[in-house]
């Protein structure tokens, strides 16, 4: 199985988006049209050959690519809230008491606020039916990391995530219907698609004074903080990776959100330089698997392999030194995948 993610091209754009249309709900930083796949994709290439600090026009956007298909797509949206608010709901307590009446309470209030502006977030993380069980998935969203160091100058530090929140069978979400539908008096999928490219009605339209959530329905405040059962693998490996859940949510389906300084992340802290060496017998390979990266923001490439540095060297067969782009000599970085938790 060949399995290579590297920035995305213009002969992607079919690929990307028969993945798309199969991404269902809620996943709302995938591009939700062909135009929109090829703006991303036009985006991006003008991202990789900029040289000052990414804008948040900048977008870098990624694609796995498995035995020679599309499987798989990513992203890293750098300085949220530089051009427009990035929202969040923020869960507070707030605890009261009547001493006279022996009686104390506590209550749970949602905020809005944009504690993540500046950062850099990933999203976009999906791939097919038949990448899963691969180790694709892992690929894909840890390589981003490898991508983010080699840039690092380029960047904040401060990496986010958002984890799409839960659904239920009808693809409905009962914290929307309990609270954003309210105020923006249109579907999940409607805000959705429009969110995608204009953040200004929910600076006009949310309601900016707190939540209190024992007003909302018991299915409503069940969900909040809680991941979509497809995506709570992925907020896993993210908080193996040493991100945190900071009590933000997502203002639309409540879904959270996890944070972690990019030199804290572990496949960034755990990365080890190496120098290509091209052979065609290899040492015997070991049983951990290693991401392997060319550090370099014009032709970065990632893929697994069994097999890490030794001595300083990095042993490549040539069809592997093929898929990679690198020869004899050439450095790459290299990152043992850590076993999961929980």
């Amino acid at each position: 199985m060949n399995m290579i993610v590297r920035l995305s091209d213009e002969k992607d754009v079919d690929g990307l988006y028969e993945l798309a249309m199969n991404a269902g709900t809620g996943m709302t930083t995938v591009p939700n049209s062909r135009e929109a796949i090829e703006e991303r994709v036009a985006a991006s290439k003008a991202a990789v050959l900029g040289t000052g600090p990414a804008g948040p026009k900048d977008i870098f956007f990624f694609v796995l690519e498995l035995d020679g298909e599309v499987a798989g797509m990513a992203s890293i949206f750098p300085s949220l809230g530089a051009d427009r608010p990035f929202y969040s709901y923020r869960i507070s307590q707030v605890a009261a008491a009547a001493p006279e009446l022996g009686i104390q309470a506590s209550s749970e209030l949602l905020y809005l606020c944009n504690d993540f502006h500046g950062y850099d977030e990933i999203g976009t993380l999906l791939v097919s039916e038949k990448a899963r069980g691969t180790g694709a998935g892992r690929l894909l969203s840890l390589c981003r990391f490898l991508f983010m160091k080699a840039i690092e100058a380029r960047l904040s530090g401060k990496v986010m995530a958002e984890i799409r929140g839960q659904f239920d069978d009808d693809g409905e979400s009962h914290f929307w219907d309990a609270v954003a539908s309210k105020f923006f008096h249109m579907s999940f999928q409607e805000a959705d698609v429009r969110s995608a490219h204009d953040f200004r009605f929910i600076a006009d339209l949310m309601p900016k004074f707190p939540i209190y959530t024992e007003l909302l329905a018991d299915e409503a405040r069940e969900v909040i903080g809680k991941p979509h059962p497809h995506s709570a693998p992925a907020m896993n490996m993210l908080q193996n990776e040493g991100f945190r859940y900071t009590n933000c949510v997502d203002i639309f389906d409540a879904g959270p959100s996890v944070e972690a300084p990019l030199n804290d992340i572990s496949t960034v802290k755990n990365r080890v330089a190496a120098t290509v060496r091209v052979q065609s017998n290899i040492p015997t390979e070991g049983r951990n698997r290693h991401i392997v990266a060319v550090p370099d923001q014009l032709r970065f490439r990632a893929t697994l392999l069994h097999r890490g540095p030794r001595d300083g060297s990095l042993f490549l067969t040539p069809e592997e030194a093929e898929t990679l782009g690198v020869q004899s000599g050439d450095k790459v970085v290299t990152s043992a995948i850590r076993s999961r938790k929980g």
